[in-house]
């Protein structure tokens, strides 16, 4: 069960960092954030049970200001042709590490081992691999990119979200 799916009409922005390859029980089971239009973002982080699903370790809730959220929906706006185009799942050619889903406005996108790629640089360097995955790779700096729009916003409220952490104020979360 993905986190994000069950809650992607609710939520304007939705993020959740998991493990590829899953151990049964395992304690890392990653975490997730969830910002409804309301303010509220909802953070929480997982263990697995034995069957490898998600089950809540902890969780917590943190609000955003009236302007923090409002920057964050302009800027969703602003990227609304784009995140109508991206694809459901983003192929770089990783098969193990860490999945990164994403929920922009309803639109969910799962991507793992994202990284910010220049193309040119990959063009010049592995010309095959360029031609193999580069709609891929300037799918994933666009999700990059609204990724860091949103969670500069959130830093003025205290909330620093990073690709593999989250601190709320200054409490590590994950």
């Amino acid at each position: 069960m993905n986190i994000l799916e069950a809650w992607k009409s609710k939520i304007i922005f939705g993020f959740y960092n998991h493990a590829a390859f899953a151990a049964p029980e395992a304690e890392n089971g990653g975490f997730s954030v969830r910002l409804f239009a309301n303010g509220t973002v909802l953070y929480q982080t997982y263990s697995l049970n034995a069957k490898c699903e998600p089950t809540i370790k902890e969780s917590d809730r943190a609000v955003l200001s009236d302007g923090t959220v409002s920057r964050i929906t302009r800027a969703l706006a602003g990227y609304s042709k784009e995140i109508d185009a991206l694809p459901e799942y983003t192929n770089n050619g990783s098969y193990d590490g860490t999945f990164y889903d994403f929920v922009f406005c309803g639109k969910y996108v799962s991507s793992i081992n994202i990284q910010r790629t220049d193309l040119s640089e990959v063009m010049r360097e592995n010309p095959d691999y360029y031609e193999k995955y580069r709609f891929d790779i300037a799918d994933e700096n666009t999700i990059l990119d609204i990724f860091t729009r949103i969670a500069e916003s959130m830093l003025e409220d205290g909330i620093r979200l990073y690709l593999n952490h989250l601190y709320v104020g200054e409490n590590k979360i994950f």
